[in-house]
């Protein structure tokens, strides 16, 4: 089999809707290539552009047994960025553990609802970075450990009060705390800084949308792409505001975009789930 040929008849039937015969060309791929663990993941990937969850989630399932060790964390972060925590877990805990494949681990645990076992891979890091920071404090947000996640994020918030991924930490931790008028604050004081901020905006639609509001959630996030087509932050809020307007092909165009601009961003899985959950 012409592995490359068949790829693009594949993404040629993606694109003419025709899912039925996507689905029976990736199966055959998948079988042609049983033993090539990127390939498989590729055959998986495809079958979530067409929402076959549970033939890309079989396809998923077989792939750590297929991975050497030295395509360990490669494989795992394919799996994880087309939404596959459980396999990618399987394969970070049997390979040498390094800084790359302990924060991995952290977000595949994370997404996974482990949240104590995630946070505790953080004391492994030597040099976290602001992302792995992140990560651990959603985790310790999501256990319920509120007192302790709002001071670990008005601490980071302090280290790096520009970066929006850590903003939007501190905004997570404090509603999930019960706190909505310190996130409410913090929301605004970044606007009254610059309101034409496209992060100040990203991070105002973001909030909208926790508080349900989301027309204004709309609002910001929409002025936040137009002044920066490359904040997925904002894209993702957005792509939400459409599937909860019922405008689910628009979204899942949001989320093309967002794979392309970002390729793996776990954002793109998640707005493919709600689309699919939607329907």
């Amino acid at each position: 089999m012409d592995k490359d040929k068949v790829l693009k008849e594949i993404q040629s039937n993606i694109r003419a809707g025709n899912a039925r015969l996507v689905s029976e060309q990736v199966m055959e791929l998948a079988n042609c290539f049983s033993d090539d663990p990127f390939t498989l993941l590729t055959c998986s990937s495809l079958l979530k552009v067409i929402e076959d969850e549970k033939g890309a989630r079989n396809i998923a399932a077989i792939i750590p047994d297929k991975v050497k060790e030295r395509d360990g964390l490669e494989a795992a972060k394919g799996l994880l960025g087309i939404g596959f925590p459980a396999e990618a877990e399987k394969i970070l805990s049997g390979i040498e553990e390094n800084a790359e494949v302990i924060r991995e681990r952290m977000r595949a645990l994370y997404e996974m609802q482990r949240y104590s076992e995630s946070s505790a891979l953080y004391g492994k890091l030597t040099d976290p970075t602001l992302d792995d920071s992140v990560v651990m404090i959603g985790a310790v947000s999501a256990n319920k450990e509120h007192d302790l996640a709002v001071g670990l994020a008005k601490d980071l918030l302090a280290e790096a009060p520009y970066d929006l991924n850590v903003q939007k930490c501190c905004c997570a931790a404090l509603m999930a705390a019960g706190r909505s008028k310190e996130a409410e604050r913090l929301v605004k004081d970044n606007l009254k800084k610059d309101k034409s901020s496209p992060d100040a905006n990203a991070l105002a639609s973001y909030f909208m949308w926790i508080m349900g509001r989301t027309a204004s959630a709309a609002a910001f996030a929409s002025k936040a792409v137009k002044d920066d087509p490359d904040n997925t932050m904002a894209m993702e809020i957005f792509a939400y505001c459409l599937i909860e307007k019922g405008k689910v092909q628009e979204a899942k165009i949001v989320a093309g975009a967002i794979n392309e601009k970002e390729p793996g961003n776990p954002a793109v899985v998640r707005i493919l789930d709600m689309c699919r959950t939607s329907d």
